[in-house]
């Protein structure tokens, strides 16, 4: 019909289906199809509407070609363009930035179409024949080679999106300064001086799992023996004096997604260099063994 910009409807109606799965029914098989086709095809797709409105410019071929093309080309300079704006490279801004370009460049495209002669203007035009009489035998047997390959591809797809497979389960630690940044950590402090630093722990596990996060000071050039020594106690509360070979101890749980942030406040009472270790073991670990994450902070205590 080429009164009537059906192709350019649909866009819109997929682009506004993907928005409403997404702000209602985040986790849904259909969102993922339809992520897929809104990604790798409707930018492209309009953007060539829009260039081509004609339909003797370009063939299918070649329209389907740019589409691709171009959504290939599109998406990243979209990303690269919001990565200096305020909103950053998020789902809701890359969402909003592409349903934006795809309506824009729907509504520019059928202006251009209905500019043209009825008969110029392109449509798409789907005709089926599943007669394959009259065809050579070779065509025969492409033309259902290529049927099975794209039920099979289908059939693939389906089970891609049906059946996630789970990403790697891990537990994130890290440290940061104490302005909440990888920059500022304490290093040089006097006798007694009070510092800081700030502990994440982030859960990306499959499931609930407890968690011991054992901080322990060490003289330089001391082994991981002296973690027999730690004992237990809360040590994110309030500024702890801490004694060479002393280390302290927290137990807690987390669920999948879930964080645990403390500032960690502390002063040392001795001269030296020391290794300020921050070990987390999962449940079940001996505190002998290797930790499974470990950050620490080298600091150098002077009288001034």
């Amino acid at each position: 019909m080429r009164d009537r910009p059906d192709d350019l409807i649909a866009a819109a109606i997929i682009t506004l289906l993907l928005i409403l799965m997404i702000a209602f029914i985040p986790d849904n098989p259909v969102r993922t199809v339809l992520g897929l086709i809104f990604i790798l095809a409707l930018p492209g797709y309009v953007a060539t509407a829009a260039l081509f409105p004609n339909r003797e410019s370009i063939d299918a071929i070649e329209r389907v070609a740019l589409s691709i093309g171009l959504s290939i080309a599109i998406v990243p300079l979209a990303g690269l363009a919001l990565n200096y704006t305020p909103f950053g490279i998020r789902l809701e801004s890359i969402l909003a930035t592409l349903s934006g370009f795809v309506l824009i460049a729907s509504v520019v495209a059928w202006r251009r179409r209905a500019s043209l002669p009825e008969d110029e203007r392109f449509a798409v035009d789907i005709k089926i024949d599943l007669s394959m009489k009259g065809m050579p035998m070779v065509d025969r047997v492409l033309t259902v080679g290529i049927v099975i390959t794209l039920a099979a591809t289908l059939i693939l797809l389906a089970y891609v999106v049906a059946v996630p497979r789970n990403g790697e389960s891990f537990t994130q630690l890290a440290l940061l300064g104490p302005n909440m940044k990888a920059e500022g950590y304490p290093h040089n402090l006097t006798l007694n001086q009070s510092a800081s630093a700030f502990v994440s722990v982030g859960s990306f596990e499959t499931a609930s799992r407890n968690y011991s996060l054992v901080i322990l000071l060490q003289p330089q050039n001391v082994t991981g023996a002296n973690l027999t020594h730690w004992r237990q106690g809360d040590p994110f509360t309030g500024n702890r004096s801490m004694d060479q070979g002393l280390g302290m101890a927290r137990n807690f749980t987390l669920q999948p997604g879930e964080y645990m942030n403390s500032t960690y406040n502390f002063s040392i009472s001795q001269l030296g260099t020391f290794k300020l270790r921050f070990m987390l073991f999962l449940e079940g670990q001996s505190l002998t063994q290797e930790p499974y994450r470990e950050v620490y902070l080298w600091l150098h205590v002077r009288t001034s």
